[in-house]
């Protein structure tokens, strides 16, 4: 997934599940991303993880890094 302005995970999901439905496709499936900048920006980087079942369509597990770094960063436990 590939986006000049700014990519959506969450649209990659939902035609994913799509696809899921339509084929009848099921295990689990994930996929991982990088949010760049062209420039040196404090917030302009940052990226994630996100696992659904196919069976189901819900979530198995997802994280955002940028906002993991900064709740570790605040004092939150780094495995919730």
């Amino acid at each position: 997934m590939r986006d000049d302005g700014t990519g959506d995970p969450e649209r990659l999901i939902q035609f994913v599940k799509r696809c899921a439905t339509e084929f009848g496709l099921t295990g689990r499936w994930g996929f991982q991303y990088a949010d760049t900048c062209s420039r040196p920006r404090l917030d302009g980087f940052g990226g994630g993880a996100h696992v659904i079942d196919l069976t189901t369509g819900g979530t198995v597990a997802w994280i955002y890094t940028d906002g993991w770094l900064a709740e570790v960063l605040d004092g939150d436990d780094p495995d919730t």
